[in-house]
Parts: structure tokens; C-alpha cells; sequence
């Protein structure tokens, strides 16, 4: 795969590799994100071990491990009788690195602590009496979230390790460097289906239209990405049924708590643990009106992964109709390119809180708004949303936007309903900014209404990429 971006990530290991301090890193992040590809990456350009670690049981393990110290150090006591313990590991790790600055990398470590609890203790031990005395930089990888946040970073490593990266999805703007030659329309449609996930996105190369990249890697029964959704769960969940059944019920637009139980019927104290494993798992996001207390009850969730939300709404429902490949592109045709853009609309929504994040000053953080709003009826009130709100450290709305997703230029419609439901969020002044996001543009008088206004943008699609 072409190494793309990650120049953020590559500076910032880049540094810890040539200061002349021993480092201890944990890197981390969701499967697929390319971990072991930044790694890689950075061991071709120096002196280094890195050591990929096997589901197998610890023995094996520790053969592995002496395989390639052997073969890297030209060791032949090594090559002859391999290692028996991690005590004998780490002082063969040591003896490696000697006076030369090395780095070293564990990638899969969560496998590793499967199979010797004792390892994060003896580790812990080492780097305090060795490791640390080396010119050693040590990377311990890996891709199961919880484990690292919970057992690395705040367990018996907490007090040892120097730095830590988690590792992120690409951002729509950078995820649109695998598909250059794609219009900006595709390109959302394509973070849409892939997300920042390079592992998806390789296979969306711009040399073919997005629907037969859809057809031929997601909904033939041959694709790289047709079963990539459960074999992802099934990494880090045992029995994923229920799991499955909660992420269907999201992607399809129920959200809440309450809607998923009734969908799924499952109790819904089953759901919310279920919910929980999910968030841990960096799969679903926990959302609350961004202006509300930490504190508010009033919670939706959303799937995080963009591949997911796309393989759960699509495929995972239609497994009987994509049995043979005319099905299958039958199915393409007729249930989901007609819905695609509706599907990319949320998608859309996200894309256009980044650019907010990425360009407006003093913006701390970006999110949605939802709340009762009158309706103008009696005292009657409905649920409205504002799908960009900017805040400022403090949760201040310093920016208000909404986004279309549709092919006509935008009027003054999606201006006015901004400003009748701006008054209803907390914090609201009658100085803070408003954008009106366009995938189709903007009406010249809306336009020229714009130019006059300060407070006032508007930002065509073209604008993201540029």
C-alpha cells in the first residue's frame, strides 16, 4: 500500500527518535487504522527490531521473538535455543540494542499480555532497572482499545511509559488523497462508505466508477470488504449477535436507548451494556447536545465507523439477496445507489463540523444541537436540530451551521430556519457566526445577501478540498 500522509505522526515519533533519551511509547488505535503500516514505516528508517506477535500460546510467542532477534542480530546462540521466558527476552532485547539508538517495537502486545499476565509486571520491572538506562526507543502497539487505556496506560505501566499516540482515522480532506481523480462528490460518497479507514479506502482507487469499487469489494460474496464487518467483531467479541442487532437498529436511524430496545427487544439494561462494549470498543459514540451538561439524560448515539454505519444499513439486512454476483449488482442498482446520497448526507453533516474545527479560530470543539423548539401552533413544540455548533473552551456557541446534501442550489430556506432555532441554544449571542454549507451551491441572492452580511459564510463543497 502507498504510504500516505500521517506526517503529524511521523514528526512526532520522528523526535523521540533522535532526542537521546530512553522512551517508552504505547501507540494504539482501532483495527485497520494503519498501525502497523506508521510503524513499518518509521523501523525502514532506522535501526530497529519489530516483532508482530501471533494469537498463539506464549512458547510460540517467545520462539517467534527469538527468530528475529536472531535473524536481525546474526545471533547463533540465539538461532540455536530459543528463549524460555520474558526475563530472558527483555535481556536478549537488551544486548541487542547495546550503545546504539534502536527501536524497538511490540505490535499486537495485547496478544502478548493474553498469554503472560506476568509480562506488563516484569516489563514494568525492566524499563525501571534497564530499559530506561538504554538508547532504546520501546513501542508497545497494539489495536484492542480498551486493553491499552486500561490495563497500559492507566495500569502497571502508567508510572513507566514516556509518551502515547493513538492513532486515528484519516480526516475526510486527507482520506481524499487515495481517490484523486475523483469529482468532490464521490469523494464524500466515498468517505461515506470507507471512513478514514486506509485499509478500505486503498480499495477505492479512482481508476473505477465508486459503484462497481461497491459492487466487485463490498457486496459480491468474494469482496475483500464483504465480511470485514463481522471479522472485525468477532476480533474482539466472542458472541456478537446482539451486538449486530444494536448496530443495525442505529444505522437505520434508531438511536436512542429506548428505540433500540424496542427494535432489537432486548431489555434495555442489556442494551445499554451492550452500548457501553461498543463505546469502549471506539465503534459508537455516545452524543449529547453539545451545548448541554456532561450530566444531561438526553443521550443518542451514533456509529463512529463510516464502513460500519455503511455495512450495517446495506449489507448486513440483504445477505439473502447478494447470493450470487447478479444479485448482487441487481441489489446495487435498485436498493442502494438510489439511497446513497441520503446516506452520504450524514456523512456530510460530519465533514462539514471538521472544516469548523479546522478553520474557525477559538473553536474548541464541534457538534450538534437538538432540542424543543415551539412550532408556532399553541404551545405545542417539536425536536429540531442545528447540525454544526461551534464552541469555545468555556462551551460558548461561537458557530452555528446547517449542511444540504442535495442537488439543487440552497436559498434562503436553510438560512432562515438557522436563525429561528439559533434563539433556543444555550449560550446563544446574536454576534455568533453562521454558516450555511452547500453541496450544490448557493442562489445568487443568497449570495449577494452573504457578501454584505460579516457573520455570515457560505461554503460550496468545493471549498472542503481546497
Amino acid at each position: 500500500m502507498e504510504f500516505l500522509n500521517r506526517t503529524d505522526e511521523l514528526g512526532v515519533l520522528g523526535r523521540r527518535l533522535a532526542g537521546d533519551r530512553a522512551e517508552l511509547l504505547v501507540v494504539y488505535g482501532r483495527r485497520r487504522v494503519g498501525k502497523t503500516e506508521l510503524l513499518t514505516h518509521l523501523a525502514s528508517k532506522v535501526r530497529s527490531l519489530y516483532f508482530e506477535a501471533a494469537d498463539t500460546v506464549k512458547p510460540d510467542q517467545l520462539r517467534d521473538l527469538t527468530k528475529e532477534l536472531a535473524r536481525i542480530s546474526g545471533n547463533e546462540l540465539l538461532a540455536a535455543q530459543p528463549l524460555a521466558s520474558w526475563e530472558a527476552a527483555l535481556a536478549a532485547v537488551a544486548e541487542f540494542v547495546g550503545t546504539q539508538r534502536t527501536l524497538v517495537v511490540f505490535d499486537e502486545f495485547q496478544l502478548l499480555a493474553k498469554q503472560a499476565p506476568e509480562l506488563e509486571t516484569v516489563l514494568s520491572r525492566w524499563w525501571r532497572t534497564t530499559g530506561r538506562t538504554l538508547p532504546l526507543v520501546l513501542v508497545l502497539a497494539g489495536s484492542e482499545l480498551s486493553f491499552f487505556e486500561d490495563q497500559v496506560l492507566a495500569g502497571r505501566l502508567y508510572g513507566r511509559r514516556t509518551g502515547q499516540l493513538k492513532v486515528l482515522p484519516f480526516l475526510a480532506s486527507e482520506a481524499a488523497l487515495f481517490h484523486p481523480g475523483y469529482g468532490y462528490e464521490d469523494r464524500v460518497r466515498a468517505y461515506s462508505i470507507c471512513g478514514g479507514v486506509p485499509y478500505y479506502l486503498e480499495r477505492f482507487t479512482d481508476d473505477r466508477p465508486l459503484a462497481e469499487h461497491l459492487l466487485h469489494e463490498v457486496f459480491e460474496r468474494t469482496g475483500l470488504l464483504h465480511d470485514e464487518a463481522e471479522l472485525m467483531l468477532r476480533q474482539s467479541i466472542t458472541d456478537p449477535a446482539n451486538h449486530i442487532a444494536v448496530l443495525r437498529s442505529i444505522a437505520h436511524g434508531h438511536n436512542r436507548n429506548s428505540t433500540i430496545s424496542q427494535r432489537t427487544r432486548l431489555e434495555a439494561a442489556h442494551v445499554t451494556k451492550i452500548l457501553n462494549s461498543l463505546e469502549r470498543l471506539g465503534l459508537v459514540s455516545r452524543l449529547r447536545p453539545i451545548t448541554a451538561s456532561p450530566r444531561a439524560k438526553k443521550i443518542a448515539y451514533r456509529i463512529s465507523d463510516q464502513f460500519l454505519r455503511f455495512h450495517y444499513r446495506f449489507v448486513e439486512p440483504a445477505r439473502s439477496q447478494l447470493r450470487t454476483s447478479a444479485l448482487a449488482g441487481e441489489y446495487l442498482e435498485r436498493a442502494v445507489l438510489p439511497q446513497l446520497d441520503h446516506h452520504a448526507s450524514q456523512t456530510w453533516e460530519d465533514i462539514c463540523q471538521e472544516y469548523v474545527l479546522r478553520t474557525v479560530p477559538d473553536v474548541s470543539a464541534v457538534g450538534r444541537w437538538w432540542g424543543q423548539v415551539p412550532t408556532g401552533e399553541g404551545a405545542r413544540t417539536e425536536e429540531r436540530e442545528i447540525d454544526v455548533v461551534g464552541v469555545d473552551a468555556r462551551g460558548r456557541p461561537l458557530v452555528l451551521g446547517m449542511c444540504k446534501w442535495t442537488s439543487a442550489a440552497v436559498d434562503f430556506d436553510e438560512l432562515n430556519l438557522l436563525d429561528r432555532l439559533a434563539p433556543y441554544v444555550d449560550g446563544h449571542a446574536p454576534d455568533v457566526r453562521r454558516f450555511v454549507f452547500s453541496r450544490s451551491g448557493f442562489s445568487a441572492r443568497l449570495r449577494s445577501f452573504a457578501a454584505d452580511d460579516r457573520n455570515l459564510t457560505l461554503v460550496p463543497l468545493a471549498d472542503i478540498y481546497r
